[in-house]
């Protein structure tokens, strides 16, 4: 099932929305988390589409499908999102990468931006997330969020909606 959001495209066969209270325990790692998204195995309708940009509901996808993944993501959640942003539009610059989609989050001033990529396998991901990190650490030491994250498992390495694009 293809679920398009603005011009990001995912090929997923289900889909997470937000509960108010914990859904799944999850051992991985020697650690554990409790999810709050419930997987649900149905086509996506618009209806929910439109209840999560009215900010009623929260819905998520997954990145990693099939050991593949198809996109990067920077999540950066804070007042000063836009300095944050040219410093990411700077250093994506600077490594050659031009396919990458900014949106935004008014009510959680959250900024999101997506990284192209094309069917990237699991393990190439991860290192080159690492690299990305590295170079985000460089310079900045501000808080932010890289997906997918090799420390999290699959059911935490899932991404909210887009609400507004940039």
């Amino acid at each position: 099932m293809k679920i398009n959001i603005f011009d990001l495209e995912f090929n997923c066969e289900y889909f997470y929305i937000h509960s108010k209270s914990i859904v799944e325990k999850i051992n991985f790692n020697n650690r554990i988390f409790y999810s709050k998204y419930r997987k649900i195995k149905q086509p996506l309708s618009s209806l929910l589409i439109k209840q999560h940009q009215d900010n009623d509901i929260t819905l998520a996808l997954p990145l990693i499908e099939n050991n593949c993944v198809n996109y990067f993501v920077i999540e950066y959640e804070n007042e000063d999102w836009k300095s944050f942003y040219s410093l990411i539009q700077y250093l994506l610059k600077s490594l050659h990468i031009n396919e990458y989609s900014a949106y935004q989050n008014n009510k959680k001033n959250l900024l999101q931006i997506f990284i192209k990529r094309k069917n990237t396998a699991i393990t190439t991901a991860y290192q080159e997330i690492e690299n990305l990190q590295h170079l985000i650490e460089l310079k900045s030491n501000k808080s932010y969020k890289l997906f997918p994250n090799k420390n999290l498992p699959k059911n935490y390495n899932i991404i909210t909606f887009p609400q507004q694009k940039l």
